[in-house]
């Protein structure tokens, strides 16, 4: 018997996108959130290592410079520093936040698969299967 597989449901499409998009996309977005954590560690010393600068002559000051303020980095420092404090949730919401768009981003292209799927299946281009009738098992003299 032959059959020939014209269309795959938007539903079937979403339901494979959404149950194997999260598990796909779970590995990379581990590994991305603990560079994303190693980053903020590493901009956080970095942002704290910035002291102001003082310009003084002759044991008088003539003018402070603040680096962070200048520059605008104070906020950015505050909300590194922020979510360094509480690195293990910082890590957690990472993953949820990638995983959640990893999967997004699955069902998306298994939705555009299944529109381009169902473009060549109109066309009579679609997926033909062969199925050939299985034998029963032969009973062994050992079963009942």
């Amino acid at each position: 018997m032959r059959y020939t597989v014209r269309e795959i449901t938007w539903g079937s499409a979403a339901r494979l996108g959404c149950g194997v998009g999260w598990l796909v996309a779970l590995p990379p977005a581990l590994c991305l959130a603990a560079l994303a954590v190693q980053i903020l560690l590493g901009a956080n010393r970095a942002l704290e290592n910035v002291q102001p600068l003082t310009i003084s002559l002759l044991g008088q000051n003539l003018a402070r410079i603040d680096l962070l303020e200048n520059l605008r980095l104070r906020d950015t420092a505050q909300t590194v520093a922020g979510l360094i404090a509480n690195t293990t949730t910082t890590f957690i919401l990472l993953v949820l936040l990638l995983v959640v768009t990893g999967g997004l981003l699955l069902t998306i292209i298994a939705l555009l698969f299944a529109a381009g799927y169902n473009l060549l299946g109109l066309a009579g281009w679609g997926l033909t299967i062969e199925l050939e009738e299985a034998h029963p098992p032969k009973h062994s003299p050992h079963s009942p």
